[in-house]
């Protein structure tokens, strides 16, 4: 099935889109991307991931001019033309075309791009029975300057994930060059201790989860004890509860890491309540 999308300034079939061969998204990675979802055809969260799009735009001097107002409009015409209700949203905004080499000239000609797909939901077993990690074998500078964005240059995580995947895991938990935890390929890591919730801190490099947020929020609501930290895999290793985030899997538990088994029950108790208050959010948003 083909479906529509939106390619700089106007609604197209995706088979019509027509990106240049000296894009630097395509040459460079020189790009920035959102995914979120959608319940009941409306974008959850959607000013956060704008935010966070907009400040990395302005980081990395990527133009970057549409409105929330616009990108909610353009959303809105693509569920409805491609026949959607739960979907899947990508924003992808590259440099685009402009002058050769490395450090290119201004005026720069931005792509951006607005893809709705039918949602793929992780399967619902998971959320019950948990996931599994390995300690990726990959370590994350703790002064790269890209880790707190969501760039095109996406080899590393892709890296990660496939290590994990061959060797017959879910995911795998990044450690920086400080033996500091940092995040897993597509989400954030949350650890319970003496039913208080820790994460990383932002300080350990890590990308700022729209999710995390969120359930930083609904820790505080909850009158849950929550911390940011800088902490090694010897706090996860003897954690009662480990669960992870991202926009698309929502609250998900982790059954084991480096097969050693997690906590009592899966998903544990903290784990549960945030699982439960975060669905009820996005049942009655």
């Amino acid at each position: 099935m083909s479906y529509t999308i939106f390619l700089n300034d106007k609604i197209i079939k995706e088979t019509e889109g027509l990106i240049s061969a000296m894009d630097r998204g395509f040459l460079y990675g020189d790009g920035l991307f959102e995914t979120l979802r959608t319940y009941r055809k409306n974008p959850f969260c959607l000013e956060d991931h704008v935010d966070r799009l907009s400040g990395s735009s302005k980081y990395f001097d990527i133009p970057f001019h549409h409105t929330l107002q616009q990108i909610r409009h353009i959303i809105d015409q693509l569920i409805t033309q491609n026949g959607l209700n739960d979907a899947y949203i990508r924003m992808t905004l590259s440099r685009g075309s402009t002058s050769h080499g490395l450090i290119p000239h201004h005026p720069y000609n931005p792509t951006f791009v607005v893809c709705a797909k039918p949602l793929t939901a992780y399967p619902p077993a998971w959320h019950t029975t948990g996931l599994s990690l390995k300690t990726s074998s990959f370590r994350r500078s703790d002064t790269c300057p890209i880790s707190g964005h969501k760039t095109l240059n996406f080899m590393t995580n892709y890296l990660v994930k496939k290590e994990a995947i061959d060797h017959g895991y879910h995911d795998a938990i990044i450690l920086n060059t400080n033996n500091q935890v940092v995040e897993c390929a597509v989400s954030n890591v949350f650890i319970v201790e003496k039913n208080a919730v820790i994460t990383p801190s932002l300080k350990t490099n890590i990308l700022p989860g729209i999710t995390r947020k969120i359930i930083l929020r609904l820790c505080k609501e909850s009158g849950i004890r929550v911390s940011e930290e800088a902490f090694g895999m010897e706090r996860v290793l003897a954690a009662e509860e480990i669960f992870i985030t991202n926009s698309l899997m929502e609250v998900m538990p982790v059954s084991k890491i480096d097969g050693k088994p997690i906590g009592k029950a899966i998903p544990g108790a903290i784990t549960k309540i945030l699982q439960d208050k975060y669905s009820l959010l996005t049942d009655t948003f």
